[in-house]
C-alpha cells in the first residue's frame, strides 16, 4: 500500500553518487556502544567495570570521528551541518531532556506499581491509560492553538503543567491507590502534547524542504537517545536511592525509639495470631522490619526520581525563551493571506 499510494515529493533528493559507508560504520559503532553502556552500566557498577570504561572510550571516539567525517563528506549519512539551524539545534537539546523525562516516567511508573503496590502487569499497564487518553484529546487542541498563539507560550504551558504532575508524583506514598494516580497522570497527559507537538513543529519550521528528512531524523534521534539515557538514569537513581535511604532509615532503628517498640509489639501479636512458632518470633519480627524499611526506602527513591525529572523540565525553560518568535503573515499583505 505504501508503494502504491505514497509518492516522493519533487524536492526529495534522489540518486546518491556515493554511499557514505564510513559514516554508517561510525554511526553504528557509536550508537551500539552507547546502548550497551546504558543497558549494562548499572549491572556492572558503571565505571568500576573495564567493559564500561572501554565502551565509553569507543563511544566517544566514534561520535567525534562521526562528526568530523560527516562535516567533510559530500553526501553524509548524518547531515550534522543542518544543526547550524538554531530552532533545530535548540529543539534537539530539549528533545533529549524531554525524552529522558518521558521514557523515564514510562519505565518507572509500572515498576513502582508492581513492586510496591502489588499491581499485576495488566494493572500496571492500565495505570498509563489516563495519560495516553488526555494526550489523545489534547493533540487536536494544540494543533488549533499553534497558529494564533506564540509557540513558546504553548511549550512553556506544557512544561509547567508537566512539572505540576511531577510534583504530585514526588509526594506519593505506599498508601496510594489506582484512583489516586489517575488525576496526576491526566495532568501529565495534558502538558505533554503542548511540549512535544509544538516543539517538533517549531524545530522543523525553518528547515528547507530538501533538508526536511535529515532534520526530522536528527530530531527523532535526539529524543530516542534521551529515552535510552532516561531508562539508565532512572534505574541507577532508584538503585542508589534505595541504598541511601535505607541507611538513613536504619539510623532510627534503635532500642531507644518508642515507635520501634510499638511496632515490635504489634508485629508479635499479629504473628502469634497467625499461628507462628514462638521460637521463630524474633526472626520473623526482624524480617517484617527489614521488609518495611526496604519498601519505604524504595518509595523515597521513586519520589527522588520524580523530583529530578521535574527539575529537568524546569531547566528547559531558558532554552524555550531562546527559541525564535514565529513570524505571522498579515491578511491582505502583498495580495496574499
Amino acid at each position: 500500500m505504501v508503494a502504491i499510494f505514497v509518492a516522493d515529493p519533487p524536492y526529495l533528493r534522489r540518486g546518491l553518487k556515493r554511499v557514505d559507508w564510513q559514516g554508517i560504520l561510525l554511526l553504528s559503532v557509536a550508537l551500539t556502544s552507547m546502548q550497551v553502556i546504558l543497558e549494562r552500566g548499572q549491572q556492572q557498577n558503571w565505571f568500576d567495570s573495564n567493559m564500561i570504561r572501554w565502551g565509553t572510550a569507543v563511544c566517544v571516539v566514534s561520535f567525534i570521528g562521526l562528526i568530523y567525517w560527516e562535516l567533510k563528506a559530500d553526501e553524509p549519512v548524518v547531515n550534522v551541518r543542518i544543526l547550524r539551524n538554531l530552532p533545530l539545534s535548540l529543539g534537539s537539546i530539549m528533545g533529549v531532556v524531554f525524552g529522558i523525562a518521558l521514557f523515564g516516567t514510562t519505565f518507572i511508573l509500572p515498576q513502582f506499581t508492581q513492586e510496591l503496590l502489588g499491581y499485576s502487569a495488566y494493572e500496571a499497564g492500565l495505570i498509563l491509560a489516563p495519560r495516553a487518553f488526555m494526550l489523545l484529546l489534547c493533540m487536536p487542541l494544540v494543533g488549533r492553538l499553534y497558529n494564533p498563539v506564540d509557540a513558546r507560550i504553548l511549550v512553556l504551558f506544557g512544561t509547567l503543567v508537566t512539572c505540576w504532575s511531577y510534583y504530585d508524583l514526588a509526594r506519593l506514598s505506599l498508601e496510594q491507590g489506582f484512583w489516586d494516580l489517575v488525576p496526576t497522570l491526566m495532568i501529565m497527559g495534558i502538558g505533554m502534547p503542548f511540549m512535544f507537538i509544538t516543539l517538533s513543529t517549531l524545530s522543523l519550521s525553518t528547515i528547507p524542504k530538501a533538508d526536511m528528512t535529515d532534520a526530522s531524523s536528527l530530531y527523532t534521534l535526539a529524543r530516542r537517545v534521551g529515552g535510552n539515557i532516561g531508562y539508565a538514569l532512572v534505574a541507577t537513581l532508584v538503585a542508589r536511592g534505595q541504598q541511601i535511604h535505607r541507611v538513613e532509615l536504619s539510623a532510627f532503628i534503635t532500642p531507644y525509639n518508642p515507635n520501634l517498640a510499638d511496632f515490635q509489639r504489634q508485629a508479635a501479636d499479629l504473628l502469634v495470631q497467625a499461628g507462628l512458632n514462638p521460637a521463630m518470633l524474633q526472626q520473623a519480627k526482624l524480617g517484617l522490619l527489614n521488609t518495611l524499611v526496604n519498601r519505604q526506602a524504595t518509595m523515597m527513591a521513586y519520589n527522588d526520581v520524580s523530583w529530578i525529572l521535574g527539575f529537568l523540565f524546569l531547566a528547559t525553560i531558558p532554552i524555550t525563551l531562546l527559541l525564535p518568535v514565529r513570524r505571522r503573515k498579515r491578511h491582505g499583505q502583498d495580495g496574499t493571506a
